[in-house]
């Protein structure tokens, strides 16, 4: 999300110093969301296809990272063309 969002902006000053927050807030919310999409395909596909296809597999750890880091690209591209190509977000 800081790629999309940029650096954290330098303090503002006077009366705008009351919006400050919004980067924070904004950060949280939308990684929350991202993260808690990417958590829940995670855990469904871990469910229902990795635990019965690669249970004695010795190699299954690495697979779940590698699932869970194109899960992670899937639904971060997915969010990027969405919010900043079509401009639907």
């Amino acid at each position: 999300m800081r790629i999309i969002l940029g650096p954290k902006p330098k303090p503002s000053s006077g009366i705008l110093k009351m919006f400050d927050w919004v980067y924070g807030v904004s950060l949280f919310h939308v990684g929350l969301v991202i993260g808690s999409i990417i958590a829940f395909l995670f855990i469904i596909i871990n469910h229902f296809y990795l635990k019965k296809s690669f249970a004695t597999n010795a190699n299954r750890s690495l697979i779940r990272l590698l699932v869970i880091l194109i899960l992670a690209l899937i639904v971060g591209t997915t969010h990027y063309i969405c919010e900043e190509v079509i401009d639907i977000i």
